[in-house]
Formats: structure tokens, C-alpha cells, sequence
């Protein structure tokens, strides 16, 4: 990619992690510091509820990175699709304890005390984030209950951070939980503010997207961040496809028309009539945001 088009160091709309590039909309930098005072507290359980896309796995990533600069051990565990004793092993790989994750359950919660009582004496706090927790069987539930309570019996300071879009939580945790973060989409401001500084910060002092088009990819994206992002990228590249620098509303139509799923389509109500005659002009990218 020829990112001397743009005068960019690095391509701005890049979705891999980057702690350097975290976007502090207002909501979510309130979300990290409730997530950091339930680290530095040593509160027990706190939530962050969003739908998918809004930045709930982007902030236990840049969470695990901030708590580990506070000295805190950190497990983070991807949760979608797993059975109890899997998870239960991957804490017990996570945190060090002396046991084959593959042992039986009743072994492995052996070596989980064992540990969870070495750390208590040296006072070492763990904090475990778990991604996708919607997603996990009932066993996962009961044990992240079991952690606490084992936490609680060696005197551990324990503190677990759960990220799901489910707003309904299991109520064998609802106990335990003191604090609960609600991630919303941006506002029109927001997006707006993202996309001119994520150019900015690329290296590129240029307004490339008119207001208009920013205005479109809000309307389109509903401001999830997930997906103004890609929409972002792919209609700065429908412009350099004709060799533009400035994105227009009418180069979002052609990458959002590429985007949405098929048997979607763009609502007519999105764009000017004036801009309909650019379908034939679309980003070649793949399908689904």
C-alpha cells in the first residue's frame, strides 16, 4: 500500500491493537478508568456490557497492558465457545500454577489454591479478564465463582473483569459483581472526531473526508466503532481507486455497497440522488463489516 499518497506514517484505520493509537471518546475513557479503579482497588468482579463492535475487546486488551505496568499478574481469556475444564486450564496455564492443564478438574483446582495461596503471601494481586463471556457454558459461570471463593479462602486479592453483549447477567455472579460498564456506539461527534484524528495521527494534516462523507459512515456504521473503522478504510481506498485523495459521500456508498452483507443494501435515504451513479465505482473488499 502506498502510504506516500496520503502522507501517511501508517494506514490510520488499522483494527489490530495499538495502545498508541486508542481513540478516547469520552465514554471510553470513563470505561478504562472505572475498569483501572477496580484493579487498583482490588474490587472483585466488574462488567463492561456492548454490542459487538463497540470496543469491549479493544479495552480489555489496553487494560491488561495498564494493569501489568501496575504490577498486577493479568490472565485474559478468549471465552467464545469453551467448556469449564478448558477454562479452568487456561487460568491455571495464565497464572503460573505448577499443573498439566489437561489433568482432571480436581487437580487442576488443586494447583489453582496452591498458587492462589503463593501469591497471596508474596501479596501479588491477579486479575483476570475474560472476553466473549456470553458465549460460555454454565461451568464457566460456576467457576468463575469457585475463583473467587478460592481467592477469598488464601486471602488472594483477586479481581475479575467480564466483557459481554448480554445485558442479562447469570445470576450465580450477580453477587459478585460491583461494578458494571454499559459501551454504547458513538454519537455523529464522536465518529467524526475518530476519523479526523485517526488521519491526523497517520501523519496527514489534510482533511481527506468531507463532512458529508463522515456524516454517511456514522449513518451507515450506526457509529459502532468496529464498523466505522472498516468503512473508513475501505471508502479512502474506493478514492484512491480513482486516484482522489478526499473522500466523498459518494465513495462510502461504493465501499459500503461492497461491505454489507449481500441481500443488504445501502437505505436510499443514506445518500443524494446525485450520488447514485457511482455504484459501478466500488473498493474491491471483502464482504460483511
Amino acid at each position: 500500500m502506498d502510504l506516500g499518497f496520503w502522507g501517511f506514517r501508517h494506514w490510520p484505520f488499522d483494527r489490530s491493537f495499538s495502545a498508541d493509537r486508542f481513540f478516547a471518546s469520552q465514554q471510553h475513557d470513563e470505561a478504562m478508568a472505572r475498569m483501572l479503579f477496580l484493579v487498583e482497588e482490588s474490587r472483585r468482579c466488574g462488567i463492561i456490557v456492548g454490542t459487538s463492535g463497540t470496543g469491549k475487546t479493544y479495552l480489555l486488551k489496553l487494560l491488561q497492558q495498564r494493569s501489568e505496568r501496575l504490577g498486577r499478574l493479568v490472565v485474559r481469556c478468549e471465552a467464545t465457545g469453551i467448556e469449564g475444564e478448558e477454562f479452568i486450564g487456561q487460568i491455571a496455564v495464565g497464572c503460573n500454577a505448577a499443573v498439566d492443564p489437561n489433568a482432571t478438574s480436581a487437580r487442576i483446582w488443586s494447583g489453582l489454591r496452591a498458587r492462589f495461596a503463593a501469591l497471596a503471601v508474596i501479596r501479588q494481586p491477579l486479575i483476570i479478564l475474560i472476553d466473549h463471556f456470553d458465549q460460555v457454558e454454565f461451568r464457566c459461570q460456576q467457576a468463575v465463582w469457585r475463583l473467587n471463593q478460592l481467592a477469598d479462602a488464601v486471602g488472594l486479592k483477586l479481581t475479575v473483569v467480564l466483557a459481554t453483549r448480554d445485558r442479562t447477567f447469570p445470576a450465580v455472579l450477580q453477587d459478585l459483581v460491583e461494578l458494571r460498564i454499559d459501551i454504547a456506539p458513538w454519537n455523529s461527534s464522536e465518529t467524526s472526531h475518530f476519523i479526523k484524528s485517526a488521519v491526523e495521527h497517520a501523519g496527514c494534516r489534510d482533511a481527506l473526508f468531507t463532512d458529508d462523507a463522515i456524516s454517511a459512515i456514522h449513518e451507515v456504521t450506526n457509529g459502532v466503532p468496529a464498523r466505522v473503522v472498516s468503512l473508513s478504510s475501505h471508502s479512502l481506498l474506493a478514492a484512491r481507486g480513482q486516484d482522489q485523495m478526499l473522500v466523498t459521500r459518494e465513495y462510502v456508498e461504493a465501499a459500503a455497497s461492497e461491505l454489507l452483507p449481500r441481500g443488504d443494501h445501502v437505505p436510499a435515504n443514506h445518500f443524494s440522488p446525485s450520488t447514485q451513479s457511482s455504484r459501478g465505482r466500488r473498493a474491491q473488499s471483502p464482504r460483511g463489516f
